[in-house]
């Protein structure tokens, strides 16, 4: 299997246009710092398409100021380059302005049947890091690509499987890569989250899932992790 080569261009490219920059944690605000969040947007006015951000953390950012044009699609995620400009504003825990923001793949959990499992496919893709925030499992992974065919990335339950849930109520769920034939020319990297509040229930705060993913060398691993959400 060729050696894979990764390279983060959309996290390089928010960063690039700051190089010049600090970033620090002391209290005061300053044009000149700037900090690199994943976020969810959240529609404030959908008519007029004002917005805020919540992070992982559950803290939500006004943007009141912007270096970059930004059309919002709400409930999706974003790798978003900020400065904070004052504390609590309102409702929100800061006011912001934006430097940079991009868009982060941001899809459902769907099922996987014999009528799309073709669709889905079965390629080769590492999972580099995991962790769950704002109600999303946010996965950052890399592939091999010939940058000729767009590749399609789901977080299946497998219908074909008989067992999907453990008798202490562990769901297990399946990374897939279709590359679309692509070649293997080059690694690349990048981040898609997934919604997790489907799986939800009345009668519990948590979830444990098992993420099961095909990496290279034939070699099927697995990642426990928990969903909280009360």
């Amino acid at each position: 299997m060729k050696k894979i080569r990764y390279s983060l261009i959309l996290v390089i490219s928010l960063i690039a246009i700051f190089t010049f920059n600090s970033c620090n944690n002391d209290d005061g605000y300053s044009l000149g710092n700037y900090r690199l969040d994943i976020a969810t947007v959240n529609a404030i006015d959908s008519t007029s398409g004002t917005f805020y951000l919540t992070l992982d953390n559950g803290s939500t950012l006004l943007p009141v100021a912007s270096d970059s044009y930004y059309k919002p699609q709400f409930n999706k995620r974003v790798i978003v380059n900020y400065t904070l400009l004052s504390d609590k504003t309102g409702v929100y825990d800061h006011a912001i302005k934006i430097n940079a923001i991009q868009d982060i793949l941001t899809k459902e959990v769907i099922d996987l049947t014999s009528e799309n499992e073709k669709e889905i496919g079965k390629d080769p893709i590492k999972i580099l890091d995991l962790w769950t925030g704002d109600h999303f499992l946010n996965i950052h992974f890399g592939y091999n690509t010939g940058g000729e065919k767009i590749h399609v990335i789901n977080l299946v339950r497998n219908k074909l499987d008989k067992v999907t849930t453990t008798p202490n109520g562990t769901i297990a769920l399946e990374f897939r890569h279709n590359a679309n034939g692509d070649p293997q020319r080059y690694g690349t990297k990048n981040y898609v989250a997934f919604d997790l509040r489907p799986f939800q229930t009345e009668n519990r705060d948590s979830i444990n899932f098992i993420i099961k993913v095909f990496d290279f060398n034939d070699e099927t691993k697995e990642y426990p992790i928990t969903y909280k959400y009360k």
